[in-house]
């Protein structure tokens, strides 16, 4: 299908962003497999590093396919890194549970929004880059992602009150991932679509107790 130079550029962008999501995602579901001690968990987690690496490729021959001389301006870069140093602490302090909040329950929780509206962009503009079925296997794995991190993290709490420093840590979580969504506003508006949107049913998805600490 023939895309506008500019088209693809902003696509191409827009990859770029996601992709910087996925690395960070590969990179925390490895340490994270090698962190819990239980069977299940590892498996899962093994499985979604593996996943992650799949999410990483799809996006990054987009980019190359898109722009073969590279992608300029990738928005969102020192949010995303801000984010990540947060989760690296939380992986070297081997703390499980601000794992799972910042990783599979926050940051996956907004990526099922994205991707979930990316999907239905590209459907409604007829981009016909990156087939239908790639999109909705990588939107089924995002929703997966998610669940487990919700399950898990309830697990860890069932008999027992929410520690302070994960509620502090989810607002400290929760501030950067708006942060980054309003860095990189101007490239959905591209799309028409809206990162306060995204944000709105991002909250509405998350379980009470972390969509309660939104400022």
């Amino acid at each position: 299908m023939f895309l506008p130079a500019d088209e693809r550029q902003q696509i191409s962008r827009l990859f770029a962003f996601l992709l910087q999501g996925e690395q960070l995602a590969y990179d925390c579901a490895s340490k994270q497999a090698l962190l819990f001690d239980d069977k299940p968990s590892q498996k899962f987690l093994k499985n979604q590093a593996r996943q992650e690496r799949f999410h990483c490729q799809v996006f990054k021959s987009g980019v190359g396919i898109l722009t073969p001389r590279g992608v300029s301006n990738i928005p969102g870069k020192k949010e995303m890194q801000a984010y990540g140093q947060l989760l690296t602490e939380a992986l070297e302090r081997g703390d499980q549970a601000e794992s799972l909040l910042g990783m599979q329950i926050i940051m996956e929780g907004l990526g099922d929004v994205a991707v979930k509206h990316i999907s239905a962009g590209f459907d409604y503009r007829d981009i016909g880059f990156m087939c239908r079925r790639v999109r909705h296997l990588i939107l089924g794995q995002e929703d997966a992602h998610h669940a487990f991190g919700v399950q898990r993290f309830n697990s860890l709490y069932a008999d027992q009150p929410m520690p302070d420093h994960l509620i502090q840590r989810s607002q400290d979580y929760l501030e950067l991932l708006e942060s980054l969504m309003h860095s990189v506003s101007e490239l959905f508006e591209y799309f028409d679509e809206s990162a306060e949107l995204y944000i709105d049913e991002f909250y509405d998805d998350l379980p009470d107790w972390i969509a309660a600490q939104r400022s």
